[in-house]
């Protein structure tokens, strides 16, 4: 196999044969050493950046510290490796069904991939869907870090570091902040951080889509040190910070409007005897939420009261409106050619580092492998996998023996059987990096977090032995919390769990989006899912003969029956946790451009194309959709972060929309 000819080698390679030598050997490597193998062409400023970025890649993505040894006044670098490998722990079948349960409760496919290679590395068992239905249980949350600002904020709290950033609030004003990190957690699908505001001179929670730009750490030459810095204290749980949210943020009264039959499930939320008038009485926490979520009903309700509220629901359609108007005067949109799948860019390097040393150790472990396993493994192809065995083979230690590189195939990179050796180091399981942390613990703490988990005992036992075993510092140490389970002022979601707990039918009347109506059904419950902001109930339906996913929100009134039923056969629910769209090859085709931020909306409705790159900060996606509306509710919900580009029809029945629901917020 020709191996293809470069300026030298890449970054993944250079990152790769440093972390193989700071570790592996008794060589000192000097700064000036480092610094001419990262950045040989750079001048002396250029190459102290790179050694700083490499102190940071090393903790930041693999959980390293890279530290100092000054010999004759020069300062020399190894890494830390004494609290690197994992221990010998012995996992049970249920506790490794456990911990491949929580991995794969991430949407997110780059996430739930990260996680579940984790949790195999740690268990040393491959789970799949058979071995982890057992331990679902009657609730489940789906996880997702759709924010682009998530893996910076997450990083700053598991170093502990002090940010600065512009914040809007609930009422849209902006104002500039100063926090020491403590926490963050997710809650009803939106993500929070926490730590003590230098502004307010108190703890303050924010919520992460309410930044406003990216985060600009402050830097503290006195360090962790520095009397102004507020450390996180020894007893905090950020749970328990999300789990009091409510507690510390009184409710809010809403007077709405219904004017339209499309916004008949906002009467599931109705309090006080109001769910059968026009006029509804709702309670609710959070007035960006809420907002977003009444402007998605558009000229079907009008907020009454209060006047901070309707306000920002006009603001929310306005705010789609000028987008639409914006969309038709972006020259880039013309000639964009599509693809079946989203471009989603080149890995970082980290990311291709920890294939690479997750590919070794696989390799190892299993003593040989074939090309296709390590397709199938990674998803890639068979040139890329061979490309990446190139690249393995070339690092060790920088400008090394022979001896001193990676041995694969013994350079025979045509061979479909794969072997690896004079690489015991990185061969051996390593504890979780920090983001691996974020997606296995935080799997398993969201399980947590759910009440009266049924496999409480194996999730806690799993729990133990995780923060024991593979944790490494004290980065995550109560600092990643969860909160399910909405508190609303109906009973309906606790009725349904009370079904599903004690195994009787229930009697629902059910409003259908599609044909806009509501009937009663008889179901047999099967288990809860929180996705988000949006609950959904997988049950049995007996006028259908099927299970069915029905929306609790859209659950109007819930009767339970004495009648009991019993599992069998027909209530066997391997389904995976995907609620995407389905649409029909007939439906109209309808394309989007697409902020960064909303791609995950998007993604769930099954994109048959994308556009081959980014366009400006976005994508354009093309969707099929079985009317011109379906789309209309999504635009004015994200306030302009998602925009119909066409066809003409469909946009300007979206317009009217807006406009129709605009026109009655104006004097």
């Amino acid at each position: 196999m020709r191996i293809k000819q470069t300026d030298g080698p890449s970054k993944a390679e250079r990152l790769t044969s440093l972390i193989y030598a700071l570790a592996t050997t008794e060589r000192r490597f000097s700064a000036e050493r480092i610094g001419d193998y990262l950045n040989p062409t750079g001048n002396a400023e250029a190459r102290e950046k790179a050694i700083e970025r490499l102190k940071d890649d090393i903790r930041n993505e693999f959980g390293l510290r890279l530290i100092t040894e000054v010999i004759d006044d020069i300062p020399y670098y190894r890494i830390d490796t004494s609290d690197w490998f994992l221990p010998a722990i012995d996992f049970s079948v249920a506790e490794s069904s456990m911990i491949a349960l929580a991995a794969s409760l991430w949407k997110d496919s780059k996430v739930q991939a990260l996680a579940l290679s984790a949790a195999a590395r740690i268990t040393g068992n491959q789970s799949n869907d058979a071995s982890i239905a057992p331990y679902t249980g009657a609730m489940l949350p789906r996880l997702s870090v759709d924010d682009p600002n998530f893996k910076a904020c997450a990083l700053a709290v598991f170093n502990k570091k002090t940010l600065k950033f512009d914040y809007e609030d609930a009422q849209g004003n902006t104002t500039k902040r100063v926090v020491d990190m403590w926490g963050i957690g997710q809650r009803f699908g939106n993500w929070y951080f926490t730590g003590w505001d230098h502004h307010r001179e108190a703890q303050r929670v924010f919520r992460l889509n309410r930044l406003q730009g990216h985060f600009t750490i402050q830097v503290r030459r006195e360090g962790a040190s520095n009397t102004d810095y507020h450390p996180r204290p020894q007893d905090f749980s950020m749970t328990e910070v999300l789990q009091d949210f409510d507690l510390r943020n009184p409710g809010h009264l809403a007077v709405v409007e219904l004017l339209d039959d499309s916004a008949t499930p906002l009467r599931a939320r109705a309090i006080n005897g109001t769910r059968s008038s026009a006029t509804l009485n709702i309670g609710y926490a959070d007035q960006h939420s809420f907002a977003a979520e009444l402007a998605s009903f558009g000229p079907a309700v009008k907020v009454m009261q209060p006047r901070e509220l309707a306000l920002q629901v006009a603001n929310t359609l306005k705010d789609a409106r000028a987008a639409q108007h914006d969309i038709a005067q972006l020259s880039a949109l013309k000639d964009v050619k599509f693809k079946p799948h989203r471009a989603l860019g080149r890995s970082s390097t980290a990311q291709q580092v920890m294939r690479n040393i997750d590919m070794i150790q696989y390799v190892v472990a299993q003593g040989s492998v074939t090309i296709g396993e390590l397709c199938e493994r990674y998803s890639m192809t068979q040139a890329k996998v061979r490309d990446e065995l190139a690249m393995i083979m070339m690092c060790g230690v920088p400008n090394g023996q022979h001896d001193e590189l990676i041995n694969v195939n013994d350079g025979d990179l045509d061979s479909d059987e794969v072997t690896i050796t004079n690489a015991a180091f990185l061969a051996e399981p390593q504890k979780l990096a920090p983001l691996e942390a974020v997606a296995v613990l935080g799997g398993l703490n969201a399980l947590d977090s759910i009440p009266a988990f049924e496999h409480r005992e194996v999730l806690r036992s799993a729990l133990q032995k995780i923060n024991a075993a593979v944790a490494r510092f004290d980065g995550w140490n109560g600092a990643l919390g969860f909160a399910l389970t909405q508190v609303r002022e109906h009973d309906t979601p606790a009725q349904l769990i009370q079904a599903l707990r004690t195994k009787v039918v229930a009697d629902i009347d059910y409003y259908s989006a599609n044909s806009q109506t509501h009937q009663r059904r008889e179901i047999e419950p099967i288990r809860l899912i929180e996705d988000g902001p949006v609950q959904y109930l997988r049950a049995w339906c007996r006028k259908r003969q099927a299970i069915l996913t029905f929306r609790v929100d859209r659950v109007l009134d819930v009767k339970l029956t004495e009648e009991p039923f019993v599992l069998g056969e027909r209530h066997q629910d391997y389904e995976k946790l995907d609620f995407s769209y389905s649409a029909n090859s007939d439906d109209l085709e309808v394309e989007f451009y697409v902020a960064a931020e909303a791609v995950a909306v998007i993604e769930a409705f099954n994109p048959i194309a994308w556009s081959q790159s980014k366009v400006e900060s976005g994508h354009l996606a093309k969707v099929r959709l079985s009317d011109h509306l379906v789309a209309a509710p999504w635009v004015a919900r994200h306030g302009g972060k998602i925009v119909v580009v066409g066809p003409d029809a469909t946009r300007e029945r979206v317009e009217k929309w807006l406009d129709d629901a605009i026109r009655m917020y104006e004097d």
